[in-house]
């Protein structure tokens, strides 16, 4: 978030202590203070927001290729294989089948998944609550927590099983108009290879499936009592299932 605000991408700064470090133990837990960003988030994204969340990612991922850091994804694709085997069979009850329906999209992805692509520092999490907006404006970026390298094109599939799924009948469909506006947005400043869009279905179905395991997982796992809100994974079960009857970058553009 430093090195961002330096270069313009808007997102809250972190403050230094008088020592010159950003964190600090706070009850035995490593702490920072960063600056405050006006606005908020809202409830859902019209077809000019999703073109300026695009592009805005487009600026961020820009800049990053100025600094010099790494972070390795600690939930990239190697990691959803452990994540399948802590998930009971419990899970079951949500959908039928859905534990070796996962097992059988794993090992699909995988299969697909690609092995070169441009690469950088992506925020990783865009959702809906992580993008402020100040008297309908873009106003920045916020929690950056699973911030890592990966591919770009990555992030941009995480937008749009966030920001571009609508609820019709009880189900998430695409929001095509969104997904397009979204794409666009983003192609106005980085223009997407001819791998990235090939493999843009790849990409969603991943991130989809990631999203249904890390959810999964904590609906069966989380104590009732516990402060964080548990949310339902069967939004990305929707999601996954949708995507699996969509192929090229036209499906979503």
């Amino acid at each position: 978030m430093s090195g961002l605000s330096r270069l313009n991408v808007k997102c809250p700064v972190p403050i230094k202590d008088k020592k010159g470090k950003y964190l600090f133990n706070l009850k035995s837990k490593k702490a920072c203070i960063v600056s405050f960003l006006e606005g908020k988030d809202k409830d859902q994204l019209n077809n000019k927001d999703c073109f300026i969340v695009g592009k805005n990612a487009a600026l961020l991922h820009k800049a990053s290729k100025k600094l010099k850091l790494y972070r390795k994804n600690s939930l990239s694709i190697n990691s959803w294989g452990s994540i399948l085997n802590k998930i009971d069979n419990k899970i079951n009850k949500l959908s039928k089948n859905l534990k070796d329906l996962m097992r059988d999209d794993l090992k699909d992805i995988k299969r697909k998944w690609p092995k070169k692509m441009p690469n950088g520092i992506i925020h990783s999490d865009l959702f809906i609550d992580n993008i402020f907006f100040n008297k309908d404006k873009f106003h920045g970026f916020i929690d950056f927590y699973f911030s890592a390298n990966d591919f770009l094109s990555y992030e941009l599939a995480t937008c749009i099983n966030a920001l571009c799924f609508k609820k019709k009948n009880r189900k998430f469909v695409l929001d095509k108009k969104r997904s397009s506006n979204l794409l666009k947005g983003y192609q106005s400043v980085r223009k997407l290879s001819e791998i990235e869009k090939r493999n843009l279905n790849t990409l969603c179905r991943g991130s989809a499936l990631r999203y249904l395991l890390t959810r999964s997982y904590d609906y069966l796992n989380t104590p009732k009592n516990a402060v964080i809100k548990i949310k339902d994974p069967k939004e990305y079960i929707d999601k996954l299932n949708f995507h699996r009857n969509l192929s090229t970058f036209k499906d979503y553009s």
